[in-house]
């Protein structure tokens, strides 16, 4: 019996002495695999850092140091430090800022950003709206995705060029016709009442908002289309219309793609220039001058380098305080931030009576 019994706590140990050696070489292969890919993740991620960091953050760098120099005329490398040389290093800054025509440049951008942002956002959640609904059973949502994104795979200059004559043509005609129909019925209407029509500004709005609401279409499309349609559901069971759907439920649920598509209307919004550019460089009146032709007109006229990185940080800056607005409406959770201040102030309490 003894030496059953001795066999037995043998074989048991032995079997304890397995199972542990097959878990533990089970966790160091998975280790190891798991060591394994992430090392060729990292391997595949070099090529992009490399290229990043070089004609990226290097030119970005280098254009923020240049702010801070004497950097003028074509063929003049040597950049001096502003302070070093006994002038203010907000020097360029200060100039161009007390210039009319970058507060012209900066005004029109904004007018044209925002007068087409907004008929593009309308058009394009309208859309992605019907195109995703359900309740709605449109054929060949494919075919429609491809025709509205189209326009953004085409380079700007030649299909906005063509689009432009197209748009200039039909809106020239028809304005004509609506004016000579309302003179002879006697309305009151007169060919200035419609200038705006035929002025530079609405066709740059035109223009743009076909140019690019393609793709806050394709990405409202797969915002939408991201949400669990179990909320859908419920949104409907409790009754709400579609409106009451879109902004209760579907904005609320779409919140990062709703920061990722403000964020690239903003970029885009700040970096107009090639549907501008077609009514030349500026006019008289600099009507249709954004601040990204009045930096072409810098660097490339001028030779002022240090004024145009300036201009380029002024940008930059303008471009992280939209997007940090953005960022707290879209993204923030309010309810956390209060939560966290209602924190601190309780231990600041606590301390106070102490």
């Amino acid at each position: 019996m003894r030496l059953i019994r001795n066999l037995l706590c043998i074989i048991y140990i032995d079997n304890l002495i397995l199972r542990f050696s097959a878990i533990w070489g089970y966790m160091g292969k998975k280790k190891s695999l798991e060591r394994h890919y992430s090392k060729w993740g990292y391997i595949f991620i070099i090529p992009f850092v490399i290229f990043f960091l070089i004609f990226r953050f290097w030119p970005l760098l280098s254009t923020i140091y240049y702010a801070f120099c004497d950097l003028k005329h074509a063929g003049n490398t040597d950049a001096k430090f502003l302070p070093a040389i006994g002038l203010p290093w907000y020097k360029n800054f200060a100039d161009i800022l007390t210039r009319e025509t970058f507060w012209d440049a900066f005004r029109n951008t904004f007018k044209f950003f925002i007068a087409s942002t907004v008929p593009e956002w309308i058009l394009a959640f309208w859309l992605a709206v019907m195109i995703t609904d359900r309740r709605i059973n449109i054929k060949g949502r494919t075919i429609f995705k491809t025709a509205f994104f189209f326009p953004k795979l085409v380079a700007g200059t030649a299909l906005g060029g063509s689009v432009l004559l197209n748009v200039m043509s039909f809106v020239g005609n028809s304005v004509g016709n609506v004016a000579t129909a309302a003179m002879l019925d006697g309305f009151g209407v007169e060919m200035k009442d419609l200038e705006f029509f035929m002025s530079p500004g609405f066709f740059i709005i035109v223009v743009t908002i076909f140019m690019h609401f393609g793709i806050t279409f394709i990405y409202a499309v797969a915002g939408i289309t991201g949400i669990p349609i179990e909320i859908f559901e419920a949104a409907e069971i409790d009754g709400a219309n579609r409106i009451q759907t879109f902004f209760r439920v579907t904005v609320p649920c779409m919140s990062p793609m709703m920061f990722f598509i403000s964020v690239i209307t903003i970029v885009d919004g700040l970096e107009m220039i090639d549907i501008p550019s077609y009514f030349g460089p500026f006019d008289t009146l600099r009507r249709n001058l954004t601040l990204m032709m009045y930096l072409e007109k810098v660097f490339y006229t001028a030779y002022a380098y240090d004024r145009a990185s300036a201009i380029s940080v002024v940008i930059l800056l303008l471009s992280g305080i939209l997007s940090g607005a953005v960022y707290f409406i879209f993204i923030r959770d309010n309810d956390e931030a209060k939560l966290r201040k209602l924190i601190r102030e309780e231990r600041r309490a606590a301390k106070r009576e102490m």
